[in-house]
Order: structure tokens, then sequence, then C-alpha cells
């Protein structure tokens, strides 16, 4: 089996004086956890999902990420109270923007995607959902930013500290091998192009930003600074 190398960040906001680092915990294998989790469990009653090819294909290179801090949110009138202290970006209508956004790029051809924590015990998705999302980690570089659509218009928000709140799987059937960076001023700068390419560059699809990447090398830029940004 060949291995796949993704290199992580966190994607911080670049005006801000401190540095949040301590609040992305590395993302971690879902398989790996539902193994753990069953280990005092009779083999009897794992034995069948842990076979299934269906189950450890996807799982294996599923990874979850934790919510650093809890957070309990109320909602009046488009304004935000927060009972306790936690993260929050912006809300706008029902969109409920997180303060949690990866980072990842891979050298090899490689599709992500980001969905809700279907197989963990996730509460706050009786408030809201997290927005999936899909495009090529080595074609394309910006961050995958946590958003949270609320259910029926629900006027709180609560997670807890650890709680699961959002799955990366990568679409490949080679293993992933995470590798931390930290971003610099130059990878920031390409991942702002890349976001906000609707501002520049209007209505173009997917398939046609990714060959403007390639052509212009925009992905040896990355991957060059990246590479002197990883952290042992």
């Amino acid at each position: 089996m060949s291995i796949k190398t993704v290199y992580w960040a966190p994607m911080l906001h670049a005006k801000d004086e401190n540095n949040w680092s301590m609040l992305f915990i590395e993302p971690q294998s879902v398989f790996n956890k539902f193994i753990d989790d069953n280990k005092n469990t009779p083999e009897s009653r794992t034995t069948e999902v842990k076979r299934c090819p269906a189950f450890t294909n996807l799982t294996k290179n599923t990874f979850y990420i934790e919510n650093p801090m809890e957070t309990d949110l109320e909602f009046e009138n488009g304004k935000v109270t927060f009972k306790k202290q936690g993260l929050f970006y912006e809300l706008n209508g029902n969109n409920l923007s997180y303060s949690l956004s990866y980072a990842f790029f891979c050298e090899d051809d490689l599709e992500l995607l980001m969905t809700t924590p279907y197989f963990s015990e996730a509460k706050h998705q009786q408030y809201a959902i997290t927005v999936p999302g899909r495009f090529n980690i080595s074609r394309w570089f910006r961050p995958f930013n946590v958003e949270l659509m609320l259910i029926n218009n629900k006027d709180k928000f609560k997670i807890a500290e650890n709680e699961h709140i959002a799955y990366f799987t990568f679409l490949t059937d080679d293993k992933v091998v995470l590798q931390r960076f930290e971003v610099n001023d130059t990878i920031r700068k390409v991942a702002t192009t890349c976001s906000s390419v609707d501002s520049w560059w209007r209505k173009i699809p997917l398939p046609k930003r990714y060959e403007r990447f390639l052509k212009t090398k925009t992905n040896r830029i990355i991957l060059t600074e990246i590479k002197k940004q990883l952290v042992q």
C-alpha cells in the first residue's frame, strides 16, 4: 500500500496578536478511536464491524477534530450572548461561523471531504450541523472553515470541550500520514487569494481553478514553503 503525506496547519487570523495554535488539536483517526473505545468490549460484539471492508476502508482515512473549548451561545434578533466563554466568529442568518480553520495540502492528487461527525456522539447536532465541503487539496489551497447551520431556527448552540465537531475524509485507498506545519505570510497570502477567488474571478468552476493553480506552479510554491515550516 502506498503512503500519502498530508500536510496540515491551523489557519490563524493574520492580524491577531495572539497565537491560537493551542486550540487546534491534531486530527485523529476515527477507526483507531473505534478500536480503542471497544478494547474492553467482547470480541463477538465488534468483530463484524472491524472485519467489514466497507467500514474499515472508509474510517481508516477519516479523521475527527475536537472542539477545544466548551461553548454555550444564545441568539436573539441577530445578537449573540455568551452563556459560557467559548469559540465564536460570526452569525449570518442561520449560519454559524466557528473559530476553527484547518489548512491541508498534499503533493499527490487527493480530494478531501469535510462532513458532520456522523459516527461520534456529538450532542451539539441537536442545535446545528456542520456544513460539508469537498475539493482537491493538491490542486487548490484554502482552509476548511468549520461552519454550522442552525437547525429549525434554534436560538442557542452548545458544544462540550473535546466533542467531535467535524470529520475529514481523504478520498483514497492509500494510507494517509499527517504532518503538521506552521503557516507563514506566503502561505497565508495564497490561501487568502484562493478563498476570495469569487471577488476577482467570478463564476469559475473548480476544474478551471485547478488548472490555473497548477499552470502557474502555485502548488510548487505552497509545497516549498510548507517544507520550510514543518513542525518536528
